[in-house]
């Protein structure tokens, strides 16, 4: 089945790099729309569901209410020790999420 909402994210590898959003017209738009309610909505997250050049979907969370800590004791994109689930707002979404589907 072909998708027309497939997009890559490819981070940067180190300081200074290059990191890539590559994808197909349908799939830039509905990012463009998830930045967009993130910004604007209440919450300060949004979801959105994208797929691989394989076919396969995965989650894509944009988060937008980070604190300055957090900020402070984030790891770099490109650390091995980045864990972007550390984020409190992140944290308050997948525990409502498992309850919810329980």
């Amino acid at each position: 089945m072909k998708s027309s909402n497939r997009v890559h994210l490819y981070t940067h590898k180190g300081p200074n790099g290059r990191a890539y959003i590559v994808g197909e017209r349908r799939g830039l738009r509905d990012l463009a729309r998830a930045l967009d309610n993130a910004v604007n909505g209440a919450v300060g997250l949004e979801t959105i569901t994208l797929y691989s050049s394989d076919g396969h979907p995965y989650e894509l969370m944009v988060v937008t209410d980070v604190t300055e800590q957090e900020w402070q004791d984030a790891a770099v994109p490109y650390d091995r020790k980045a864990n972007p689930s550390q984020f409190e707002s992140v944290k308050i979404y997948d525990d409502l999420k498992e309850s919810l589907e329980q």
